[in-house]
C-alpha cells in the first residue's frame, strides 16, 4: 500500500489523516497517512526514510516549510515563488517534487465564501471604492510567503497589498522579494504608520500571523475595519478565534476562520499525488461539525 505522511512540529493536532482519509474513501482508493512529529534537526533524515521507503507523498506544516524547499529535486512555479514548499511528490527516478498549495488552497475557500469574483478570479473593487481597495495583510513568515504570490494573482486593477509585521525588516526583506520579481502592488509599512493612516480602509485583512494560537491579537488600530471589510484568520478552532471575536467586535460583518482553506490546500495536494481533485464542501462540514464541544 503506498504511503502518505505529514511531517510538523507539533503535529499532534493535525487533521490531516482525518481529510485525507474522507478524500480516499471519496475517491474509492485505499492508503496509509502517518503523522511524524520532526525537529530541525532530524527533519532532513525523516523525510528521507520515508521517501526511500514506501512514501509516495509528504505534506509539510510548520516549522519545516522553507526547510523542505531545499530538499527538493524539482519544484512546481508556485512553490519557487514562494520559496516554500507544503507538498512533496515522488516521482520517476526518486525525484522529490515540491509544490505549495496554500495560496491555491486560499483562494479556493475565498470562491466558497463567494469573497471573489467568480467570473474572472479576481477581488472586485466595483463592489467598494478605491478608499477601500487594499489588502492588509498581518504577518510576513512562512504562511504570508505561501498567500502572497496568489494574492498577487488575482487582485483586480487598483488592489494593493500592505504587509505590516512586528519587525519592520522582516516585512521589508519579504515585500522585495516580490517587488523584485515585478509586482509593484505590493508594499510594507510600519505598524506606527498604520495607527496614524486613519484614512485608509481595507476590503480584506488577513491575520497571517499565529496570534490566535496564544488567544491574542495582532496589534492594529481598529478603525481599519468597516463593515464591509472582509477578515479571515489563517488558523482555526472550535469557536471563533480571539482575531475573529476582535474584528465582529469592531464592526466587522464577514469574518473566517482557517478550516476552508486548510481542506482546500489539502485537496490540491491530493491532486497533485493522484490527478483528481476531490470534493471540499462535506469535508469542512464534517470537520467543522467534529469541532463543535
Amino acid at each position: 500500500m503506498v504511503s502518505f505522511a505529514v511531517f510538523g512540529n507539533p503535529i499532534k493536532h493535525s487533521k490531516s489523516a482525518e481529510i485525507y482519509a474522507l478524500f480516499a474513501k471519496e475517491i474509492g482508493i485505499s492508503q496509509q497517512y502517518n503523522l511524524y512529529l520532526a525537529s530541525k534537526n532530524n527533519f532532513h533524515y525523516l523525510l528521507n526514510n520515508f521517501f526511500k521507503s514506501d512514501g509516495l507523498g509528504a505534506n509539510i506544516t510548520a516549522p519545516f516549510k522553507e526547510q523542505a524547499y531545499f530538499l527538493c529535486n524539482k519544484l512546481t512555479k508556485r512553490a519557487k515563488i514562494a520559496c516554500s514548499v507544503n507538498t512533496i511528490k515522488k516521482i520517476k527516478n526518486n525525484i522529490l517534487l515540491g509544490d505549495n498549495t496554500d495560496g491555491i488552497g486560499l483562494i479556493s475557500d475565498f470562491k466558497r465564501l463567494n469573497w471573489i469574483n467568480k467570473s474572472n478570479n479576481h477581488f472586485d473593487i466595483t463592489e467598494t471604492n478605491e478608499m477601500t481597495a487594499n489588502i492588509l495583510l498581518i504577518g510576513a513568515g512562512g504562511a504570508s510567503k505561501g498567500i502572497i504570490p496568489v494574492l498577487l494573482t488575482h487582485i483586480a486593477t487598483g488592489y494593493h497589498i500592505h504587509v505590516v509585521n512586528r519587525t519592520f525588516s522582516t516585512a521589508e526583506k519579504l515585500v522585495n522579494l516580490y517587488y523584485n520579481l515585478g509586482w509593484k502592488n505590493i508594499s510594507c509599512i510600519p505598524l506606527n504608520k498604520l495607527f496614524f493612516d486613519i484614512n485608509t480602509k481595507y476590503s480584506l485583512i488577513i491575520n497571517a500571523t499565529t496570534s490566535s494560537v496564544n488567544n491574542s491579537v495582532p496589534e492594529i488600530p481598529p478603525f481599519v475595519i468597516n463593515p464591509t471589510t472582509k477578515c479571515y484568520d489563517l488558523f482555526y478552532q472550535s469557536q471563533d478565534t480571539s482575531f475573529i471575536t476582535w474584528c465582529k467586535r469592531h464592526g466587522a460583518k464577514y469574518c473566517s476562520d482557517g478550516l476552508g482553506m486548510l481542506v482546500e490546500q489539502a485537496a490540491h495536494a491530493f491532486f497533485l499525488w493522484h490527478n483528481i481533485l476531490p470534493n471540499t464542501n462535506s469535508v469542512i462540514h464534517y470537520l467543522r461539525s467534529s469541532m463543535q464541544i
